[in-house]
């Protein structure tokens, strides 16, 4: 047992803001910018592109897996992070186009109206805000602290596939069951909702079980 707290690391802190930020921005949209609900869809998908461009210099720098005790061969040769980041954008890519195939999809079906320019403009603001925030997590969670050194890419390969998973049942099937109903646009907010809860407890529950080990 120790008395110590354990501290809630900065690269935490970025992903929990990038998580709370990303959500609440199609909120914002649709309650203050009288968005089209159907446009959260496509927010959220562009956002895990933001999400796999970022995932591809993650691949092709990380370094390890450090050494074990013992020995000194560890680390990942170039070649194989090449190949691993070739194969990543491959299957991501592909995941990430049928994705958005019944992404858009489903937007037309709950927005069937064409946006108003001020609607695009707000959403363009909002993809640049998305892009912002990803790349301060970029440099708060890998670049700042290094972890470059000792990150496994295999690793760093499937750890988006979790949130984009999360968005697939949170969101695009919530909103076709939504829609199939006939349910009010406006309940289409309680899908951010819902999907940000999911994340952040995923988030915040590692930080937890990592304070229990060292307790």
């Amino acid at each position: 047992m120790t008395d110590q707290p354990a501290r809630f690391p900065l690269a935490k802190v970025w992903t929990v803001i990038s998580i709370v930020f990303g959500n609440l921005l199609p909120v914002f949209g649709v309650l203050f910018l009288d968005w089209d609900p159907g446009l959260i869809l496509i927010l959220y998908w562009i956002e895990n592109f933001f999400v796999g461009l970022f995932t591809v210099p993650r691949i092709l720098m990380a370094q390890g897996p450090p050494p074990t005790a013992g020995s000194v061969i560890g680390g990942t040769p170039l070649i194989a992070r090449l190949g691993t980041a070739a194969f990543f954008t491959f299957h991501y890519g592909v995941f990430w186009i049928v994705h958005g195939f019944f992404a858009l999809l489903l937007a037309s079906e709950i927005s069937p109206g064409e946006s108003s320019p001020e609607e695009m403009r707000g959403f363009g603001l909002a993809i640049i805000g998305i892009l912002v925030i990803q790349a301060m997590q970029f440099w708060q969670g890998w670049l700042r602290p290094r972890a470059w050194e000792t990150a496994n890419p295999k690793m760093e390969m499937f750890l988006p596939y979790p949130r984009v998973m999360v968005l697939h049942i949170t969101v695009l099937l919530g909103a076709a069951g939504l829609n199939a109903i006939g349910a009010p646009t406006w309940t289409m907010l309680l899908l951010c909702i819902g999907k940000m809860a999911i994340e952040l407890t995923g988030t915040l529950g590692k930080n937890w079980l990592a304070k229990a080990r060292i307790d």
